[in-house]
């Protein structure tokens, strides 16, 4: 490749497409006031799991001292900004690429280690790397330097007309079809920024792919005829700035009602990012498309949501503690924080999601007004170890004033963490009620389980019945070495089954041991043991029943006693399990 013969701009733009198709996760930095030595940034790519930056420079010939200048402020900018520039706090630069399409001198080499402070390993990328990538990516050389662009468009659109809904007639066999198609994608192929899949049938067509399910899918088309023949095509980004290079478009208008939800979520999309679904028939376009797939767009749903490589920020994983006004910790959680977004209106929005996906919070940012809206949302607590959740629940609970909020980064001394004094929520009654309940029932479920040997999985709340919530105070209580007290309806006496035939000793209690069982959901869980007292009773008959023996007892004033089994005290009998 004669890389002297090209502009400037052409040696640049083919270049760092190289860098990004062999870095697929790399991205292109778009200058907001110079880019700061960076032209391309690869996040955690270096050894040590650091980052990684390319300069991509056009020169093809020996450097002159202007270049050379040039050179030298790119890396001084990167190190002098890495201090003192919020944009860059969250980079760890490992090593700086310079990339450009001549190879240096040893002189040059030597010049370039000796540029900028030490911390970052220099590496130079020139010609011999330059063609390799040539050979390699011959793609990138057709779309950008030999039309490679308009044919790749113009192959699209065989490729659409042979799987056309409307265009397969019945002159042409499976065998027919599928040649002409492998054909046309192997030109296809040659687009270096996305892959296309296509696929056709009859019937039924198949559901759209979830979100995540094909890693690099920016696009899915579908054609069908309510029916009959389907075709589909999935677009799929060579790299992260496959979208950056080629982007995908879309313009036209929504149709809100003054005052409606939908009105409501467009504005905080607008000041904060934040992302929302659109009605049905909603919104008219058109849509600007790699492949020949753009086109109108006529009542359509657009639904918005981050990117699969947003910038979370440095140090996304983070500690939580609520203080009481003592300085006490009452509640702690950790949380990673798993959106950052902003609204062209001036605001921003960030989620911090609790690390088993137990509840979220949402701050936005009135930078405007100098405001802030904290919101609460809660997961799906169903399954989870019951003293995890209670650790949840217990947190959500405290955060309320006069407590504080501490801010530290997960694995460092939370006393060093900061202050937030935006502690509180917008909560309704019902939502208070709502936590408190929750939590009550969690903690004393948490309580039971430090008694269990099992593991304590936390039930669907709603669907159990109150003798059940019953059950469980009642064994926290006798746990906690509480008596309890009771007594049987008037006119009716206790049977008991035991192993062993048993005559109480008059004026004396009879002490019965019994399995201290609770149901939690469908779990049945072992406490250990219970004694069930009865003050001196009268023993009315006594019945044989296969292995057990039947007894009836009265007491006075039909009272009976329940405490929690002491291994020290006798016990009169055993009941058998």
């Amino acid at each position: 490749m004669e890389w002297t013969r090209l502009e400037g701009g052409q040696v640049e733009a083919v270049v760092a497409m190289f860098v990004n198709r062999e870095h697929p996760n790399s991205v292109r930095i778009t200058p907001s006031r110079g880019d700061g030595g960076v032209d391309i940034l690869d996040r955690g790519a270096g050894p040590e799991g650091g980052d990684v930056v390319y300069q991509v420079k056009r020169y093809t010939g020996k450097l002159t001292p202007r270049q050379k200048k040039d050179i030298e402020d790119s890396l001084e900018t990167l190190q002098a900004e890495l201090q003192t520039e919020k944009r860059w706090e969250s980079l760890t630069v490992e090593e700086w690429y310079l990339v450009t399409p001549w190879d240096p001198t040893p002189e040059t080499e030597t010049w370039l280690q000796g540029l900028g402070q030490a911390g970052i390993k220099k590496i130079w990328h020139g010609l011999t790397w330059v063609d390799q990538q040539a050979a390699k990516y011959d793609d990138v050389i057709d779309y950008y330097l030999h039309d490679g662009r308009a044919l790749v468009e113009r192959t699209h659109a065989e490729v659409m007309a042979l799987l056309g809904t409307d265009q397969i007639g019945p002159g042409l066999t499976v065998p027919e079809v599928a040649e002409r198609l492998e054909k046309a994608i192997k030109t296809l192929d040659h687009d270096p920024h996305y892959r296309y899949e296509p696929h056709f049938g009859e019937g039924t067509p198949p559901p759209p792919p979830r979100e995540g399910e094909r890693p690099g899918l920016v696009l899915h088309c579908m054609d069908a005829v309510e029916g009959g023949r389907w075709t589909s095509v999935d677009i799929i980004a060579r790299c992260a700035a496959s979208t950056a290079e080629r982007p995908i478009t879309i313009k036209g208008t929504f149709k809100a009602e003054p005052d409606s939800e939908f009105a409501r979520q467009l504005e905080d999309f607008l000041t904060y990012g934040a992302p929302f679904t659109s009605p049905e028939g909603a919104f008219d376009g058109e849509i600007d498309a790699p492949g020949g797939l753009g086109g109108p767009l006529k009542g359509a749903i657009i639904r918005t949501g981050p990117t699969a490589h947003q910038d979370l920020g440095k140090n996304p994983d983070l500690h939580l503690e609520v203080l009481d006004p003592e300085e006490a910790v009452v509640g702690e959680a950790d949380v990673r924080r798993v959106v950052r977004s902003q609204g062209i209106m001036g605001g921003a929005r960030a989620v911090l999601e609790e690390t088993n996906g137990l509840f979220s919070i949402e701050d936005r940012y009135d930078l405007k007004n100098s405001q802030v809206h904290r919101s609460l949302t809660f997961g799906d607590f169903v399954g989870h170890p019951v003293a995890v959740a209670y650790g949840a629940m217990k947190f959500v609970s405290q955060l309320h004033s006069p407590n504080r909020l501490r801010i530290s980064v997960r694995h460092t001394p939370p006393a060093r963490g900061i202050i937030d004094a935006s502690i509180g929520f917008d909560r309704q009654g019902e939502a208070l009620q709502y936590i408190g309940a929750v939590t009550g029932a969690l903690e004393t479920l948490a309580f039971l389980q430090q008694h269990a040997s099992e593991l304590i999985l936390t039930p669907e709340f709603g669907t159990l019945s109150r003798e059940q919530f019953s059950s469980w105070h009642r064994a926290g209580k006798l746990l906690r070495g509480k008596e309890l007290a009771g007594s049987y309806p008037d006119g009716q006496c206790l049977f008991v089954e035991l192993g062993s035939e048993v005559t109480p000793t008059e004026g004396e209690d009879l002490q019965i041991q019994l399995p201290l069982t609770v149901c939690v959901g469908e779990q049945k869980v072992d406490l250990g043991y219970q004694v069930a007292v009865l003050p001196t009773p009268t023993l009315l008959e006594r019945r044989k029943r296969d292995d057990v023996v039947v007894h009836a007892f009265t007491t006075p004033d039909r009272r009976i006693r329940w405490r929690r089994d002491d291994p020290e005290i006798p016990k009169t009998a055993t009941k058998q399990p």
